[in-house]
């Protein structure tokens, strides 16, 4: 049985390598970039954001964010490091 958390790790990097390939101009594009302003929160533990969780993904898988972005931009390159990927989870297909 394929854990469920592996499973969405890995949906998660495939949709990340299809936000960083889109232009500029997107709006999924722009929220992928996008960086809070600086500015008082309330008291307690920080919101788990979708960017910190893949970060979290992505370093289980030995690498960081900026390697993942430049390797998303080639398509047959992220394709192989997320076949990389399947057998944590399954394969998808």
């Amino acid at each position: 049985m394929i854990p469920l958390s592996k499973l969405i790790s890995n949906r998660r990097i495939q949709l990340l390598g299809h936000t960083a390939r889109l232009s500029n101009s997107r709006p999924a594009k722009k929220v992928l970039e996008w960086v809070p302003p600086d500015g008082r929160r309330p008291r307690g533990r920080p919101k788990k954001t979708w960017r910190s969780t893949l970060k979290e993904d992505l370093r289980e898988r030995g690498t960081n964010w900026y390697q993942a972005l430049s390797n998303a931009s080639d398509r047959r390159t992220w394709r192989n490091v997320v076949a990389l990927c399947q057998p944590l989870a399954g394969g998808t297909r």
